[in-house]
């Protein structure tokens, strides 16, 4: 089967002590070493993910209520105070079922869907970071967010235990602009993506076209059990058993369900399937299908 789209843990080849003293909650801290690149840490990528559909129900947590979102169009956009959590989570399960690394680039969220990524702003000093959010929390009154160790290092408010901060969500257009900017296009007001083609004349501008979006609901060496699982999926639901494909590259049998226009849409699917089929849905944007 397909596995969740979670980045791979983060490799450091060097160590250091990490400065002891700073703000944090009971017996939790920043562990005796880090990373010697803390600095050099790239923010999180952000990507479309399917939202985890046992993280989206109503919950209660020290007398407070929480509805989280359901929908990664839904934008989000609070100034609040933002806290770190480090070594007595380091190594324990998230929310999302991951296992948490204080020195990645990821957050905890009350309410904001699982996962889904997150601009952070340091309001004091202007430094942003971008955040995978993996895990809920945190749950005092007066904190908004909780970032890794690595992240509230970036934000530089460590010694401070916490700091004033803009939490912007990143949605499917947020992210698409993004990537764009990264690969010198730009995004329209229509949302469909423009390419700068012409160094020598920077108002020539060709239309990039967003792809479809599909769900990749399992991946197999052997084309039986990709057969298997379309058959699975068509006894089941005979909607998304018209709308199954496999698509076969290098000896992979990729089963395919769509095409979807929006991401909430393909989400929701992802939800629906995951109702009556052990599937767990990755959301693919950029394949190329005979």
């Amino acid at each position: 089967m397909a596995k969740p789209s979670v980045p791979p843990p983060v490799k450091h080849e060097n160590w250091e002590p990490a400065p002891q003293g700073g703000g944090y909650y009971l017996d939790d801290g920043p562990g005796d070493l880090r990373p010697a690149n803390l600095d050099d840490l790239p923010s999180a990528s952000p990507q479309l993910e399917p939202i985890a559909i046992r993280n989206t129900r109503p919950y209660t947590v020290m007398g407070q209520s929480f509805t989280p979102q359901t929908s990664l169009e839904e934008p989000y956009s609070q100034k609040g105070r933002a806290s770190w959590y480090g070594k007595k989570f380091h190594g324990a399960k998230t929310a999302n079922g991951e296992i948490y690394d204080m020195h990645q680039m990821t957050a905890a969220h009350p309410t904001l869907p699982l996962p889904s990524y997150a601009k952070v702003t340091n309001l004091a000093n202007g430094k942003s970071v971008i955040v995978r959010v993996n895990d809920r929390g945190p749950f005092l009154r007066g904190r908004i967010i909780d970032l890794s160790y690595a992240a509230a290092y970036q934000l530089d408010y460590i010694k401070q235990g916490s700091a004033e901060v803009l939490v912007e969500k990143m949605t499917p257009d947020a992210i698409a602009q993004y990537h764009a900017e990264k690969n010198g296009t730009v995004v329209a007001k229509n949302g469909a993506q423009v390419q700068q083609v012409a160094l020598s004349n920077p108002s020539t501008l060709v239309p990039v076209h967003r792809a479809p979006l599909y769900l990749q609901i399992g991946a197999f060496g052997n084309k039986n059990n990709a057969e298997a699982l379309v058959s699975q999926v068509s006894s089941n639901h005979q909607a998304f058993g018209k709308a199954s494909q496999i698509l076969s590259e290098s000896g992979v049998h990729r089963v395919l369900v769509g095409p979807f226009t929006t991401i909430d849409q393909a989400n929701e699917a992802a939800i629906e399937l995951s109702a009556f089929v052990q599937v767990q849905p990755v959301i693919k944007q950029d394949l190329i299908l005979p």
